[in-house]
């Protein structure tokens, strides 16, 4: 199936691209970057919002919904905010939701349910995988750009997979797959820089995979996302939705960048006008700039760096990309990659009168809670060093109990986040919106937080 001209007259509509800023921390810091460097029309939203009714006041021309816990945005949003975001794609919006909000689209814990298709279960899929994958698109649609390679560099990192039956046919037509539904793109093979957990697999024979799976206790073998859909595309009423596990806003990603730009341009309702060759902006987290010299928040970057440098010594982590942390399997690597982001993003942008007021009323008390981080978090990492060379951990878990108290301290029960890493990140996240939305409003094209 591809999308009519009517049909693209019904979904395009002028305007704005609206982004739901809740439950995404790191991944709406990148996607919002990204956008704003592009000079994308952008508002940026709270779940709060949308509940009260902003998509049917000010429609749209598409709410895109970045990367998190698909669970966490569904109770942010709440069933006001569920049923606003369903009425307005069923009365010609258009949903984008990338990694986990394309999960949150689907019917899994209580999720939207406009896509029909479900996420695979974890013991039939390839856990924890991230990187690039080469990918085959769906050439002809009016969704893929028409200079697109047949094979595609995709970046992924630690999605879902969607449930759908296995098969060796074309991947536009899996038997099982409703008519309604285009896949986009589909998995071929991994490529360089390919890792499941913290292996990375081009560097392990494919011999030896059964001895680390026996290790690891998961499945190791890509070639269980051959065929399998990572992009796809299906109406809603009169709206349609696109739900990406890759993630098209990744820096160092120039043709999946580019294929974000023509999608938007499309949603835009406007002929692909944006440059060709798009890239996301650079982005070097230890050399950001510091525009906005505040002594609470100077304290907190250096607290985290004084972390990260720990984890390295320890042979617990090192930079995988300039903006991403690498991490031994079970190490909260992300955890403290999104707590870094999250400080040097507030201190690439100027304050503004938002900002200091709330900053103002909690600095003090978020740069306390930073050092008790900091404190815990390096009697952890000691900990778990030792518990390493005696049995493996996991993202679920440390193999010693004890350590695994003070992981879950330090950042909640797996799936999903709490503790002291919970209460830091949202009262960071509260203060990069307000950057942010003052940023969005005034800022020219250029790129934010280089």
């Amino acid at each position: 199936m591809t999308l009519t001209h009517a049909h693209r007259a019904r979904t395009a509509r002028p305007g704005s691209i609206f982004i739901l800023w809740d439950e995404s921390h790191f991944w709406a810091i990148l996607l919002w970057r990204c956008l704003a460097a592009w000079g994308i029309p952008l508002r940026l939203v709270r779940a709060r919002e949308i509940a009260a009714g902003i998509l049917r006041d000010q429609p749209p021309a598409a709410l895109l919904v970045p990367g998190g816990w698909a669970r966490f945005k569904a109770e942010a949003l709440g069933a006001a905010g569920m049923r606003a975001v369903d009425i307005y794609l069923r009365s010609g919006g258009a949903y984008v939701g990338l990694c986990g909000g394309a999960g949150l689209a689907l019917p899994d814990n209580h999720g939207l349910a406009v896509c029909p298709l479900c996420r695979k279960p974890m013991s039939q899929r390839l856990p924890n995988f991230s990187g690039s994958m080469i990918c085959k698109p769906l050439r002809g649609h009016p969704l893929v750009p028409g200079s697109i390679d047949p094979h595609i560099d995709l970046p992924v990192w630690w999605p879902s997979q969607f449930a759908l039956p296995a098969s060796t046919t074309p991947p536009h037509s899996l038997p099982g797959m409703p008519p309604e539904i285009d896949i986009l793109a589909a998995y071929i093979h991994p490529g360089p820089d390919f890792w499941v957990s913290d292996l990375a697999l081009e560097q392990i024979a494919e011999q030896e995979r059964c001895s680390w799976e026996g290790l690891y206790g998961i499945n190791l073998n890509p070639e269980l996302l051959r065929g399998e859909p990572c992009i796809v595309t299906g109406p809603a009423g009169a709206g349609r939705y696109i739900l990406s596990y890759a993630h098209l806003e990744t820096p160092g990603a120039p043709a999946a960048n580019s294929w974000l730009g023509h999608m938007l341009s499309f949603l835009l309702g406007q002929p692909p006008h944006l440059p060709k060759n798009l890239e996301a902006p650079a982005w070097n987290l230890a050399l950001t700039p510091v525009v906005w010299e505040d002594p609470h928040l100077t304290r907190i970057a250096e607290h985290l760096e004084a972390i990260i440098n720990l984890g390295i010594r320890h042979f617990l982590l090192s930079w995988r990309r300039p903006w991403l942390l690498g991490w031994r399997r079970g190490i909260p690597g992300f955890v403290l990659t999104t707590l870094y982001a999250q400080a040097q993003t507030i201190r690439s942008l100027p304050p503004h009168a938002p900002s200091e007021v709330f900053w103002a009323r909690h600095g003090q008390d978020v740069e306390i809670l930073v050092q008790e981080f900091r404190r815990k978090m390096d009697a952890y990492l000691v900990a778990e060093r030792l518990v390493m060379q005696r049995a493996p951990s996991s993202p679920e878990g440390s193999a010693c109990e004890r350590v695994q108290n003070q992981r879950r301290e330090l950042i909640g029960r797996f799936p999903g986040y709490g503790g002291l890493f919970g209460r830091i990140a949202n009262q960071l996240d509260e203060l990069v919106w307000r950057q942010a939305i003052t940023a969005t409003k005034t800022a020219s094209p250029a790129s934010p937080c280089t």
